[in-house]
C-alpha cells in the first residue's frame, strides 16, 4: 500500500512492507522509473526484512520539484526520509540513477546505513550522455514551429536523448545529474558494498562495476550472465540470492 511523506518540502510517495527483523532495505529506482519496478525483487527478500521503495521527487506519484535539482538534493531527500521514519540497520539499494544517490549518501552520511547495494549503477561522467543532452538543447529551438513537432521525437531518439525529452519537467535536472562525476566519493565509502551488474548492460557497462569494485573498499562484484541494464528484472532470483547472502549477518 502506498504511503506519503513530506521530505525537503516535497510530497514523496513510498511503499513499505514491515518485517519483524532488524533489517531495513530502502530501494532507489533509476531515471524514468518508479517504486513499483522493485516488486519482484522485494517479494524475493526474506519476510522478516522490512522493505521500503520510494518514488524519487519528480517520478511516479511523488511531487515534481519547481526548480532543477542536483544529486545532492536527492541525497538530502533520501537522508531525511530515513531520519523521519527512524530506520535502523539500513541497506540502501540503488539502481542506475538511484545508485548515484546511494553512492553520495554512503560517502557523505555513512551513519545512516549499514550496507550498500549498487545495481547497474551510474556515477561516472559519460561523454555520450553529455553529448546527447547538449545536442537535445541545441536542437530544441528548431522544433518550435508546429509542423516540426512530429519530427521531434524521432530526431531526439536518433541522437539518443530519450531520457532528456521523456521527463520534460526534469530536463535541467537531468543535465545537472549526468554532468556530476562521483568518482571521488567511491574511496570514501566505508560501508560493505555489493555491486550487481548485468553482463550485457549497454547503459552502464560492466567495466563501470569493475572500476567501482577496485575503488570502493570492502566491495564485492557479482556479474549476472546475459542480463542487461535491468539485471534485477532479467534475473531476479540470482540478484536476490546474491543480496541475501551479502546482507545476512
Amino acid at each position: 500500500m502506498a504511503k506519503q511523506l513530506i521530505v525537503n518540502n516535497l510530497l514523496v510517495s513510498y511503499s513499505d512492507s514491515a518485517g519483524l527483523g532488524d533489517v531495513s532495505l530502502v530501494f532507489l529506482h533509476g531515471w524514468r522509473s518508479q517504486k513499483e519496478i522493485w516488486g519482484k525483487l522485494i517479494q524475493a527478500m526474506p519476510q522478516a526484512w522490512s522493505c521500503y521503495a520510494l518514488d524519487l521527487p519528480g517520478f511516479g506519484a511523488s511531487q515534481a520539484p519547481l526548480a532543477a535539482l542536483y544529486v545532492n538534493d536527492y541525497v538530502q531527500a533520501v537522508a531525511e526520509f530515513l531520519k523521519k521514519l527512524g530506520l535502523k540497520n539500513v541497506v540502501l539499494v540503488g539502481h542506475s540513477f538511484g545508485g548515484r544517490i546511494a553512492i553520495k549518501l554512503a560517502a557523505s552520511q555513512p551513519g545512516l546505513l549499514s550496507k550498500l547495494v549498487l545495481i547497474d549503477s551510474a556515477g561516472f561522467v559519460n561523454s555520450k550522455n553529455q553529448f546527447f543532452a547538449i545536442a537535445a538543447k541545441i536542437a530544441r529551438p528548431f522544433f518550435k514551429p508546429q509542423f516540426m513537432q512530429s519530427l521531434r521525437g524521432k530526431i531526439y531518439s536518433r541522437i539518443g536523448a530519450e531520457d532528456y525529452v521523456a521527463t520534460p519537467n526534469l530536463k535541467q535536472t537531468f543535465v545537472n545529474i549526468i554532468n556530476e562525476d562521483l568518482s571521488k566519493y567511491l574511496p570514501q565509502i566505508n560501508s560493505p558494498t555489493l555491486l550487481v551488474w548485468g553482463e550485457k548492460d549497454p547503459e552502464t557497462p560492466v567495466i563501470y562495476g569493475e572500476r567501482m569494485n577496485r575503488e570502493i573498499p570492502n566491495s564485492k562484484l557479482i556479474v549476472i550472465p546475459g542480463a542487461g541494464h535491468f539485471s534485477f528484472l532479467d534475473n531476479p532470483s540470482m540478484v536476490a540470492g546474491g543480496m541475501i547472502n551479502f546482507i545476512k549477518p
